[in-house]
């Protein structure tokens, strides 16, 4: 089956990449379904018209030329999702960290909000600085970008945090499991030394306590 170029004219520019003769395709393949083919390759990319012409800029903002803000004496339960969609009301936010005990899972009490616009993230910082939420004042400031470490949003656009629940079940397990003889005795001997380290002191101020155990 021969092929109309004059119908075709972008086929033919693509300069054979299936077929090193474009004047007879197999039967088996429909030219509508080639013709998708070929304009999926032209709009991402992969095929250019012109290869003089220079690639497009992407828009998307660099990473360096984004607003970071730390946040500090971060009440409970201010987390993720509260931080983002309280922070919209002053721009875009487009990543937001807040660190986790690995042991426990529970937040540090402190966190890193970024913005899409450095400008946004300076309002930010000098709007919440010493602002008063649930009863405990936060801590606000606008870090450059020579002060933002490159893994400092690693892990942010992962919607799940399976290390903070693997350590904790780690940790869990470890603190259950049944000791032998030996490490009972050991266990129970530190923790006699770790008494007496406390009641001394206690009496040093004045204190007087006494704790028996049973080793």
């Amino acid at each position: 089956m021969q092929v109309d170029k004059s119908r075709y004219p972008m086929i033919i520019n693509v300069h054979s990449l299936f077929f090193r003769n474009l004047n007879y395709l197999p039967l088996s393949l429909c030219l509508d379904s080639l013709d998708h083919q070929v304009i999926n390759m032209f709009k991402s990319g992969f095929i250019k018209l012109n290869k003089g012409e220079p690639p497009k800029e992407k828009t998307t903002k660099a990473p360096n030329d984004r607003g970071v803000v730390y946040l500090g004496h971060v009440p409970h339960g201010f987390y993720e999702n509260e931080m983002k969609h309280y922070f919209t009301q002053f721009g875009e936010v487009t990543n937001i960290n807040i660190p986790k005990s690995k042991k426990t899972g529970k937040a540090k009490g402190y966190a890193f909000v970024e913005f899409l616009y450095p400008e946004v993230a300076k309002v930010v910082a000098e709007t919440m600085n010493n602002y008063l939420m649930h009863k405990k004042i936060l801590v606000a400031k606008y870090l450059p970008p020579n002060q933002v470490k490159s893994n400092t949003f690693w892990r942010c656009n992962k919607n799940q945090i399976p290390l903070t629940i693997k350590n904790r079940s780690i940790q869990r397990k470890a603190m259950e499991r049944p000791l032998n003889p030996e490490q009972e005795k050991r266990s129970k001997a530190a923790l006699k030394r770790r008494i007496q380290s406390l009641q001394k002191k206690l009496k040093s101020k004045g204190i007087e306590y006494e704790v028996q155990i049973e080793v």
